[in-house]
């Protein structure tokens, strides 16, 4: 299974990190729909979508305006004919066809706020389920966090993960055991330990604590995602001591694909 990180910013996005968007293109399955999702037309399969938003932030949900973009970018490069006055309009009827079979799954609070702000984009809205089958054999498992943010774990025969974001790290949170053993785990991380006061005051993670997250959920890779676009929050100085406590660390970045 590949996972591809589109974009790995928190509520701003830069020039080098989008904001929050991952994409498993065998699933055909995104987490989170942040501004990285201009990307997905370089990734997509197929023109099955499901997107699964761990809450109604705008750095989580600002991308689902990309989505049809996304399908008629995908359509051009892979029509027998170049885009023309005449195919254009044939290119934008299938790209539209695929954009309201896209599948929003989000919890009710979350899908009403985004339903009315999005009233003009035509999806399927899907209330969120306690699970959820996926493509492969898969099943997709949520889990409320603190701060009221949806986590999720993905589930195959032979490999898992889990997504937690805008949260509070603690190694004694109820969400530690949800996502034990996972091969990757997706973990905010907002900045430094030396700033934990004020993630904590802000409703997210810091370095340390979410290495002794890792830990002590015995996942095999911890990657560090929803970095601040803020020089005061940077926390590579801390990255060696983090290891210490995790070893298989490391920070995610726009355009990095892991397999697992």
């Amino acid at each position: 299974m590949k996972l591809v990180l589109l974009g790995t910013g928190g509520f701003l996005p830069t020039e080098t990190a989008q904001t929050a968007c991952y994409w498993l293109p065998e699933a055909g399955l995104l987490l989170d729909a942040g501004s990285g999702l201009y990307r997905l037309a370089g990734y997509l399969q197929g023109s099955e979508l499901d997107i699964y938003l761990s809450h109604a932030h705008a750095d989580h949900t600002s991308g689902l305006d990309y989505v049809l973009a996304s399908f008629f970018v995908w359509n051009v490069s892979r029509a027998a004919q170049p885009l023309s006055e005449e195919t254009v309009a044939g290119l934008m009827e299938h790209a539209n066809a695929a954009r309201v079979q896209t599948r929003i799954h989000a919890d009710e609070a979350t899908l009403q706020f985004v339903q009315s702000k999005y009233t003009y984009l035509a999806f399927q809205w899907c209330p969120l389920q306690f699970q959820e089958s996926l493509r492969g054999g898969g099943r997709l498992t949520s889990f409320l966090l603190e701060g009221g943010t949806q986590g999720f774990r993905l589930d195959w025969p032979d490999h898992a993960m889990a997504y937690i974001t805008d949260t509070v790290a603690a190694p004694n949170a109820a969400y530690v055991e949800k996502i034990a053993g996972v091969d990757i785990l997706l973990h905010d991380c907002q900045g430094p330990e030396k700033q934990s006061g004020l993630l904590t005051k802000i409703g997210h993670s810091h370095l340390t604590a979410a290495a002794h997250v890792a830990a002590k959920a015995r996942v095999k890779r911890l990657v560090l995602i929803h970095h601040a676009p803020l020089k005061e929050l940077d926390y590579q100085d801390e990255l060696a001591q983090a290891r210490r406590i995790f070893p298989a660390l490391d920070m995610g970045y726009d355009g990095m694909e892991i397999d697992f």
